[in-house]
């Protein structure tokens, strides 16, 4: 008796592809795609504002420099500090609003935004860090009709050099 083994062998392959479909569905769900906050506002508004806020940009670095002075953050309590130094004299400039973002690269969860309060020519952010590791500091910094965006990636394992110091 002669058994032809083909039909077992085709069910047996539509059945693991339909395993590795619901298999993808279910790695999918469970692990979402983060919207990046880079500019603090979704891809949407970012994608119709993109020339605007790199004009910006270009406007802010005619008038002034932005140097960090943190290179580590510690843990738990975190502390980002950094200067805008007038491009006309070189002295700190006051009376600009900075919101400072700590973020995982990895995750919106664990976002803590704080307000930059100024204090002896720099201005200084503190936040509670929920954990260890790699973060990104992003800043938005608004002056009269400015509004510029700084991003940082620092950890609180080791320091890390930035990127305009």
């Amino acid at each position: 008796m002669n058994k032809n083994y083909w039909p077992h062998f085709i069910i047996g392959l539509v059945l693991f592809a339909i395993g590795l479909g619901v298999w993808t569905v279910k790695v999918a769900i469970d692990n979402p795609v983060e919207l990046d906050d880079t500019y603090m506002m979704k891809y949407q508004q970012v994608d119709e504002k993109i020339y605007d806020i790199m004009k910006m940009k270009q406007e802010f670095a005619k008038e002034y420099r932005l140097v960090p002075l943190t290179n580590k953050l510690d843990y738990p309590n975190a502390t980002f500090a950094f200067m805008i130094l007038s491009k006309k004299d070189g002295k700190p400039v006051e009376g600009m609003d900075v919101i400072v973002l700590f973020t995982r690269p990895d995750t919106t969860k664990y976002d803590i935004k704080v307000k930059a309060i100024y204090k002896d020519g720099k201005y200084v952010a503190h936040a509670k860090l929920p954990l260890k590791g790699r973060w990104n500091v992003l800043l938005k910094i608004d002056k009269d009709k400015l509004t510029v965006y700084e991003k940082y990636k620092l950890s609180t394992l080791r320091p890390i050099k930035l990127k305009n110091s």
